[in-house]
């Protein structure tokens, strides 16, 4: 950088040391001062903090007020190096998707451009929206390369504005950090998120769904984000929503949220069971919400359910299912085969009891590079039942 275009970051010249000015020191040099002495110029400017940042840009931070999330930004956007696509023909609402490195908020027609590059990720959550609340100006980053400004904006102009989305960090699925989409190297070509760390607090918990539900037993399922402290969690369950019963605690630390389940025995069948999850950490206590399953009667129709083929090779495969005999004495083994129609089976298994168990055939003499179906069946003296069809395809 020569000495005019440094001089130039100030106006008026601001002092440097004994109320000399930028330009008293550039006469005292003479009209053609060497590089050594604009090399201490600049190293002076440096030092006085008068040298500007080339990365300013307009940046944005997620942080954790209440049950929200609050994205507030601020900053100007040089447009230099970016391509205009057009300007949006339809409303754009406020929305997180981490996997698809996108965050905009506000309503609004803003214009798009295109040619930022940078990560095309920055969690692995899949979208929220909120419209409740924000202000200011629509800016955001689509996709991970497209940059979305204000209809008509001026290139340079300041930009603020807020958006508030529904949830915490971890349940919006965005991964703490620094994330930088650039399209230059000066000043205020780049657009920044920032997401702090969120401070340590009560765990947050959700009750999901039971599953595996059978005549006497079943799976309670939930997932807790322990909130940065180390948390213990579990089940309550019984006939009523006051319970009554406990699952064995588990633990659980961390910022994200985490998948938690738990079998339960003893069951009586035909009967609906309450259940809700439990969370407790230093910061508080957190119950998830009550939800029900009914078991199944003593014996009736064989449950299964076709799950993924493993060990897929040239020539062979190993098929999976669930099965639950359902309190009858079940033959088991799966079709496969190249179109829907099947025409090959493996051998029959022989299962009994009422609850569910994995179950596995290994096939050969397959076709290499073909996609086979395939699907679980179950007979037992009430009935058959058939899984649903999958597919895989040999190496």
């Amino acid at each position: 950088m020569n000495l005019k275009k440094l001089m130039q970051f100030n106006n008026p010249p601001r002092k440097i040391k004994n109320n000399m000015t930028t330009t008293h020191l550039k006469k005292s040099m003479g009209s053609s001062p060497s590089r050594l002495a604009l090399l201490f110029i600049a190293l002076v400017f440096a030092c006085l903090g008068i040298r500007q940042s080339a990365r300013a840009g307009y940046t944005v931070t997620l942080q954790e007020v209440g049950f929200d999330v609050v994205a507030t930004g601020s900053g100007a956007i040089d447009l230099t190096g970016l391509t205009f696509v057009s300007h949006s023909p339809f409303l754009l609402y406020p929305v997180i998707v981490p996997s698809a490195a996108t965050i905009r908020g506000l309503i609004g027609r803003p214009d798009l451009y295109s040619g930022a590059s940078g990560p095309t990720s920055f969690g692995n959550g899949h979208g929220t929206s909120f419209f409740g609340s924000g202000s200011g100006d629509m800016v955001g980053i689509e996709g991970g390369h497209t940059l979305i400004v204000p209809g008509g904006y001026v290139s340079g102009t300041f930009l603020s504005g807020s958006a508030t989305y529904s949830g915490t960090i971890a349940s919006l699925g965005v991964t703490p950090g620094t994330y930088v989409w650039a399209w230059g190297t000066g000043a205020n070509q780049n657009f920044t998120l920032q997401i702090p760390v969120p401070p340590p607090g009560p765990p947050v918990a959700i009750t999901n769904p039971a599953t595996l539900i059978a005549s006497f037993s079943a799976k309670l399922n939930g997932s807790v984000n322990p909130h940065g402290l180390p948390t213990s969690v579990y089940f309550q369950y019984g006939t009523t929503n006051s319970y009554g019963l406990t699952t064995a605690p588990q633990s659980r630390t961390g910022n994200t949220f985490l998948n938690v389940s738990a079998h339960i025995s003893g069951l009586t069948a035909s009967t609906t069971y309450h259940f809700r999850i439990v969370t407790t950490n230093s910061a508080g206590t957190t119950y998830g919400s009550d939800e029900t399953f009914t078991t199944l009667p003593p014996t009736g129709f064989p449950i299964v359910t076709t799950k993924p083929a493993t060990n897929v090779a040239t020539s062979a495969a190993t098929l999976n299912g669930l099965l639950d005999p359902h309190g009858l004495t079940t033959r088991v083994y799966f079709q496969y085969g190249t179109t829907t129609n099947y025409g090959h089976h493996t051998a029959v298994q022989s299962q009994t009891g009422n609850t569910f168990r994995n179950i596995a055939a290994n096939i050969v003499g397959l076709a290499r590079n073909t996609t086979y179906h395939f699907r679980i069946v179950a007979t037992n003296s009430v009935g058959t039942r058939h899984g649903n069809d999958r597919t895989f395809t040999t190496q």
